[in-house]
């Protein structure tokens, strides 16, 4: 980092360390570690990372959520709703039921776009993302089943 630091011409007179003790550096200094000063270059602010950068070459769409932000989350919310369901399913010892419920509670995705019980036991047989049915699954079974 000093390297590039010193090439830049951005390297301090009295010197830096790599990174400020626990990486908490002091608010509204940009020169206090090698870390900060390397963060705060445009090249370093906008370049994506490798993951990105592949994803999006794929045609994806990149899309990170930030750290501690659980509520953001699409997949966080789903599973949540899917908790939720599952624990306002009638209580029961039986495993069978239980995983009856747990079956039911996850086809939470396809009822929710307006799927029958056999359209959606067909499209979660065939997709198992994270058990939500994508657009493009949805249509297919129903250009290709019609109503089962």
């Amino acid at each position: 980092m000093e390297v590039i630091i010193r090439e830049w011409g951005l390297w301090p007179e009295a010197g830096c360390n790599a990174e400020c003790p626990g990486f908490k550096c002091v608010p509204g200094h940009t020169d206090c570690c090698c870390r900060r000063i390397l963060f705060c270059q445009p090249d370093f602010v906008s370049h994506k990372s490798q993951l990105e950068e592949y994803i999006t070459s794929c045609g994806h769409i990149f899309d990170f959520y930030p750290k501690f932000h659980c509520e953001l989350n699409f997949i966080e919310q789903y599973w949540g709703a899917v908790k939720f369901r599952y624990r306002s399913s009638q209580w029961t010892c039986d495993m069978e039921q239980m995983e009856c419920n747990v079956i039911a509670s996850h086809f939470i995705s396809a009822y929710s776009q307006g799927l029958t019980g056999a359209q959606a036991v067909w499209v979660n047989r065939k997709y198992h993302g994270h058990r939500t049915l994508p657009p493009d699954i949805v249509e297919e079974l129903k250009t290709t089943l019609g109503s089962v």
